[in-house]
C-alpha cells in the first residue's frame, strides 16, 4: 500500500474504541480486547479468542465460561519486537481452533486491536490461505483504519512473505 494511502485511512481513523473490528477472513475477526463483551460474543457468533497481549488485556468472563476456547499469547508490540516471534505459536493454535467443528468465528484481539492481533492475523491468512499481502492490508485497513501502525511489525511480515514466495 502505498504511503498516501496508508496515510489517508489512518487519519479517517475515529480511534481504537470506535473503529469496527475487521474480518480478515470469514471465520478470523480482528479488534480491542475490551470489545470482548456478551452482547458482541452473540453479534459476531464468536466461540473462540486468542489474546494476543497480556492476559489483563482480555476480560476475563470469556475464558472462565470457556476455557477451552480461550488462548493468550503474551506478544509484545514495540518497534524493536520481532512479531514473527510469536508466528508459530498464534498460527498453531489459530490451525486447531479452525478445525474445532463447533467453531464459527475467531476473535483475536491485543489490548487495543491495532498492532499484535492485526498483523499476525494477516501474516496467518496471507502465509496459509495465500491472501496477498497489498490487498488483504488494504481491505482490513478500510474495515479499522487505526490498525497496523507499527511500521516494523510490517517490515517483519512483509519480508517473511516475500522471502516464502508469498507476494
Amino acid at each position: 500500500m502505498d504511503p498516501e494511502t496508508r496515510r489517508s485511512l489512518r487519519y479517517s481513523s475515529r480511534g481504537y474504541t470506535v473503529d469496527p473490528p475487521a474480518l480478515f477472513h470469514p471465520y478470523i475477526l480482528v479488534g480491542a480486547g475490551e470489545m470482548l463483551t456478551p452482547a458482541f460474543v452473540k453479534k459476531y457468533e464468536i466461540t473462540h479468542v486468542i489474546n494476543c497481549a497480556e492476559e489483563s488485556d482480555s476480560p476475563s468472563w470469556f475464558k472462565e465460561k470457556n476455557p477451552d476456547k480461550y488462548y493468550c499469547i503474551n506478544a509484545v508490540d514495540a518497534l524493536h519486537v520481532n512479531i514473527l516471534k510469536w508466528y508459530p505459536e498464534f498460527k498453531a493454535i489459530l490451525k486447531h481452533y479452525m478445525q474445532d467443528p463447533t467453531s464459527r468465528k475467531i476473535f483475536v484481539h491485543c489490548q487495543c486491536g491495532i498492532n499484535r492481533s492485526a498483523f499476525l492475523a494477516l501474516m496467518y491468512v496471507c502465509d496459509v490461505f495465500k491472501f496477498p499481502f497489498a490487498g488483504t492490508e488494504l481491505s482490513v485497513m478500510k474495515q479499522r483504519p487505526c490498525m497496523m501502525s507499527n511500521s516494523s511489525f510490517r517490515q517483519q511480515v512483509f519480508f517473511a512473505l516475500s522471502n516464502n514466495g508469498k507476494q
